[in-house]
């Protein structure tokens, strides 16, 4: 497997196991924001501050709306990718189980043959399912498996009516298994967000925690409170953004085990079923 390009701004990050990127954004934000209002409160005394709350609050009200359209146009576009994916990988299991479940019109032999093919091409995507960001590229086994599984069919020599539309079911749904096992690996391998977006992200946040600073408060609790809690939220949101990246890896990615089952059920049929002479 090849490692694919990864947005260049987060790649440390997604390459962090999940407490070291929980420690850096949902740590770090606030900390940096922290220090800079400390820094902030030395350099403009909260008494000059308040005289420019009025102004300091209108900023914060008009960068707020732009920061969440950004965050929730951009959250709401990794969402529907990542259920798009999650889609797509259980459409592609459920289509080649079903496959292996259409042969039982077939003789016992072939039925046999089709389901055991399915159930090494089941395996061999298990086998590939990417442990690490941007890992792309088909598999020798996954390559394999799928011409025994085009083959098996190809080889199939109906003589009833059911029999021939079995065949070009299958047909039919082995390639729509192969276009999506295709789009499965260009997932794999992509980070979805493109750089322009993630500069938005970047600047909105930077630019709501910078005019958050200028509100004047005579309480240095209060004060701190205050841009800690909004810090928490710009780093909540990158935090969501950055899991969501490659919906193939980490700790909210989507999970082979829709092809697990599907193997575990045609092993189980494939045993009750009886062994041709």
């Amino acid at each position: 497997m090849n490692r694919a390009e990864v947005t260049v701004y987060h790649f440390f990050i997604v390459e962090l196991p999940l407490w070291g990127t929980v420690l850096l954004i949902l740590g770090g934000v606030p900390l940096v924001a922290v220090l800079a209002q400390a820094l902030m409160r030395r350099l403009v005394p909260p008494p000059r501050a308040k005289e420019h709350n009025d102004v300091a609050g209108f900023l914060v009200a008009v960068v707020g709306v732009v920061y969440a359209v950004t965050i929730g146009f951009s959250v709401d576009d990794q969402w529907d990718n990542y259920t798009e994916v999650r889609r797509c990988a259980a459409e592609e299991a459920f289509l080649v189980a079903a496959v292996a479940r259409g042969s039982a019109v077939m003789d016992p032999g072939d039925r046999r043959d089709v389901t055991e093919a399915v159930v090494a091409y089941n395996r061999a995507v298990v086998a590939w399912w990417p442990k690490d960001i941007g890992e792309t590229g088909q598999s020798p086994d996954e390559r394999r498996t799928l011409r025994r599984l085009f083959t098996a069919i190809g080889e199939l020599r109906p003589d009833t009516e059911p029999r021939q539309a079995y065949v070009e079911v299958a047909t039919d749904r082995l390639t729509e298994v192969s276009a999506l096992n295709a789009d499965r690996h260009r997932q794999a391998g992509t980070a979805h967000l493109r750089t322009p977006m993630w500069i938005a992200v970047y600047l909105t946040s930077a630019v709501t925690l910078m005019f958050s600073l200028l509100f004047g408060l005579e309480s240095p609790w209060l004060h701190y409170t205050m841009i800690t809690g909004v810090a928490l939220v710009v780093g909540v949101n990158l935090f969501l953004l950055v899991l969501l990246e490659f919906p193939l890896n980490g700790v909210l990615s989507v999970s082979p085990g829709v092809f697990t089952s599907t193997t575990g059920d045609l092993l189980r049929d494939l045993s009750a079923s009886p062994v041709p002479g």
